[in-house]
């Protein structure tokens, strides 16, 4: 007995059917691909930026954390705070620090250079001074001669001008309670770290300022590891600036996906 032929708009439904469901794959491979790479470090220059930094133009804010916005132009990164603008000359990712140069006392001005207050101006950050630092700090408009003055400080020249009874005097190690000292010479004193180099001296203000200093921070990049490794994604909820750990089920208490969740919880 010869089989029933199937009606031709069955064949065709079916047909369809067929063709449909590899489209519909791909259009899921495709979202979850744009998912996992819209964070994806992004270059500036030499620097490669990733969380919990992210580049503005570049990445969402999901992507990092408010204070860690960086701003390319052009080709140099730089994180705007406050009054100040410091551009980054390295990220450790390793060791959660930074080094950075702050660009408007680089130019040389004895007024900013005496208003500077490094404690101060990163204090509402979650960025913290590195104790690797030194101290470089500025004495203007000292009362006493030169004469009367210890000889490890250095006179200070600015923008080309010589600025009057000012001296500049490279301390010992960053402490972050140090605070402006009450030093000889009755003069206004400020502070800045410097990471400094071997052989440095007071006289070397200008090269250590563009030499900058190392910042640290304490954002969670180990959860992000644990989140990325178990095939979420790493994003930070912009209402209250916390890492979540986004999965395919939602988002991960644990930060982790999947099995990893199992594993945890027995």
């Amino acid at each position: 007995m010869d089989p029933v032929p199937a009606p031709a708009t069955a064949v065709l439904c079916l047909a369809t059917l067929l063709l449909a469901l590899p489209v519909a794959s791909s259009i899921d491979d495709g979202i979850n691909t744009t998912r996992s790479l819209f964070c994806e470090p992004a270059k500036c220059g030499d620097l490669t930026i990733g969380y919990p930094f992210w580049l503005a133009g570049t990445h969402p804010p999901e992507c990092g954390h408010r204070a860690f916005q960086v701003k390319c132009d052009p080709g140099n990164a730089s994180l705007k705070n406050a009054f100040w603008t410091y551009q980054i000359q390295n990220i450790f990712y390793h060791n959660s620090s930074f080094l950075v140069t702050n660009v408007e006392l680089s130019a040389g001005d004895c007024e900013a250079q005496s208003r500077f207050n490094a404690s101060s101006d990163l204090g509402l950050t979650p960025f913290n001074i590195s104790t690797m630092n030194q101290e470089l700090f500025f004495l203007f408009n000292c009362t006493r001669s030169r004469r009367q003055l210890p000889p490890s400080w250095a006179p200070v020249s600015c923008a080309g001008n010589e600025a009057s009874n000012s001296y500049t005097w490279l301390a010992g190690k960053y402490k972050p309670d140090d605070g402006l000292k009450q030093l000889t010479g009755n003069c206004t004193v400020s502070m800045m770290p410097v990471l400094g180099f071997e052989g440095a001296k007071g006289a070397d203000y200008q090269r250590l300022i563009k030499g900058g200093f190392l910042l640290e921070h304490t954002a969670r990049q180990g959860d992000c590891m644990l989140c990325s490794e178990s095939g979420g994604w790493c994003r930070v909820n912009v209402t209250n600036d916390l890492l979540e750990c986004h999965c395919s089920d939602g988002v991960s208490p644990v930060f982790v996906c999947g099995k990893a969740i199992l594993l945890l919880t027995n």
